[in-house]
């Protein structure tokens, strides 16, 4: 995982999509997603910090985007969020979505357990960067 010294720090433009449902493995994980419809190409598959905007809320999280290796390569790419303390039914809504950082490369994992140890990684890095840059972040959906 990346230092938490040197932050990837990405420009990259919103990505706006549908929440639609997928195969709720997030869920199940204890990291619920929000998968959206679409999955741009001009974003690297990866692990990224973002910021969601769902109506007039601005709410941080993880995302991944990518083909979802350890899961088998039949699967399309796909971008997935997962939001930090949110609970709610986003199916159907559009959302907006600023990827802010890098995390890391996407990887395929040799067990479902080493993955949940990789996400929990994930959330706790994005974490500490989100509360170390307090809302400076927070205006970049307008």
């Amino acid at each position: 995982m990346a230092d938490v010294q040197y932050v990837q720090w990405i420009s990259k433009p919103v990505i706006s999509g549908e929440v639609v449902h997928g195969m709720k493995t997030g869920r199940k994980l204890g990291f619920p997603t929000a998968n959206l419809s679409q999955s741009p190409d001009w974003v690297e598959n990866g692990v990224y910090g973002v910021q969601v905007q769902i109506e007039d809320e601005l709410l941080n999280g993880v995302m991944n985007i990518g083909v979802k290796p350890t899961f088998g390569s039949r699967f399309e790419r796909i971008t997935e969020i997962h939001l930090f303390d949110f609970q709610g039914d986003l199916y159907g809504k559009n959302i907006q979505c600023v990827p802010l950082f890098r995390i890391r490369d996407e990887q395929k994992f040799s067990s479902f357990h080493t993955l949940l140890q990789q996400i929990k990684e994930d959330v706790n890095y994005a974490r500490t960067i989100f509360s170390r840059q307090g809302a400076v972040q927070r205006q970049r959906i307008s």
